[in-house]
């Protein structure tokens, strides 16, 4: 792996990323991420460890944005193999611990030299083994971001086989099955493995506030993208489940009809996400008040992505 001189690890990272990624995947992105990254850490993190962590949940989604790729960009995934290599993607992710352990092995020896899958894994593995793995109390946290990466995985292999098969589930299952692409648990999981004061008695419960907040990041995402995921015809877009579901389109008109004439008849389900957002995010506030967590303050955790212009699916 090329590593130059640079502030961040991203950065580094990065350098080698581009050398395969999307040619849509400029450094802005990443930027943009970073500084976002900046403010969105739980009360008890060891001031110390904060500019790490900003670091490091940016390289985090720079994995999610390599996978999220392999799945959905069609050139990219036609170009490198088609289904057996997106499926060799999310494998990374379904397999982090023996990604950590040094074990992984891909599932089809005929893509050891592809470049993209090769860098990737290249990039995951130092960011597991030498960082993630090195924060105080990872062993503590363990279990529950292997299983978080697993989730991860499985909201990408989910929007996969929506748009592969051409299928709509419908809007609850949607959001519930996507919500954990935007990451927000597994990065509060590397803010738990950098707070030497956080009580692991309260995990249950603030693991529980990190899924929720997983799911007010991606309706707030789908409110500034769904008009891009129109045009793209993108199966997973909770939009298209609600308007099914409230008979606004036929499921043949989203498949004929033009981009602008659905963009027209699904005007009015806009304001409808944004009502179900409001929902998400009284139910979080009402969480987080009854749920006596007392190892971070919550109320802050909540204000930090009820307030913040969150375009989680930036990375699309």
């Amino acid at each position: 792996m090329i590593i130059n001189e640079y502030k961040t690890l991203w950065e580094k990272y990065f350098l080698n990323f581009r050398n395969v990624a999307s040619p849509l995947r400029k450094p802005a992105l990443f930027d943009w991420l970073y500084n976002s990254y900046r403010c969105l850490y739980l009360s008890c993190v060891d001031p110390s460890l904060v500019s790490r962590l900003t670091d490091l949940k940016t390289c985090l989604a720079m994995i999610g944005v390599a996978v999220d790729d392999s799945c959905d960009y069609a050139l990219l995934r036609e170009k490198n193999g088609g289904d057996k290599f997106s499926y060799e993607i999310l494998s990374m992710l379904y397999n982090t611990d023996k990604i950590e352990s040094g074990d992984y092995i891909l599932l089809d020896a005929h893509l050891t030299n592809n470049m993209y899958i090769k860098t990737t894994v290249e990039i995951y593995s130092d960011l597991i083994k030498n960082q993630i793995a090195s924060l105080p109390r990872y062993c503590d946290f363990r279990g529950e971001f292997l299983l978080a990466m697993r989730n991860v995985a499985e909201s990408m292999e989910f929007s996969y086989l929506l748009n592969k098969n051409k299928i709509v589930y419908p809007f609850s299952h949607v959001v519930r099955s996507r919500a954990a692409s935007t990451m927000i648990e597994t990065h509060s999981l590397l803010d738990l493995m950098s707070s030497k004061n956080f009580d692991t008695s309260e995990l249950g419960k603030a693991i529980v506030l990190f899924k929720q907040a997983d799911i007010v990041a991606m309706l707030s995402n789908t409110i500034n993208t769904w008009t891009r995921e129109i045009t793209e015809r993108d199966y997973s877009c909770p939009v298209i489940s609600l308007a099914l579901e409230k008979k606004l389109i036929k499921f043949s008109d989203f498949e004929r009809a033009s981009a602008e004439n659905l963009k027209e008849k699904l005007s009015p389900v806009s304001e409808m996400i944004e009502n179900e957002l409001d929902k998400a995010i009284l139910s979080m506030k009402e969480f987080a008040e009854n749920s006596e967590i007392k190892s971070f303050d919550t109320s802050k955790f909540v204000n930090n992505y009820v307030n913040l212009y969150w375009q989680t699916d930036a990375m699309n």
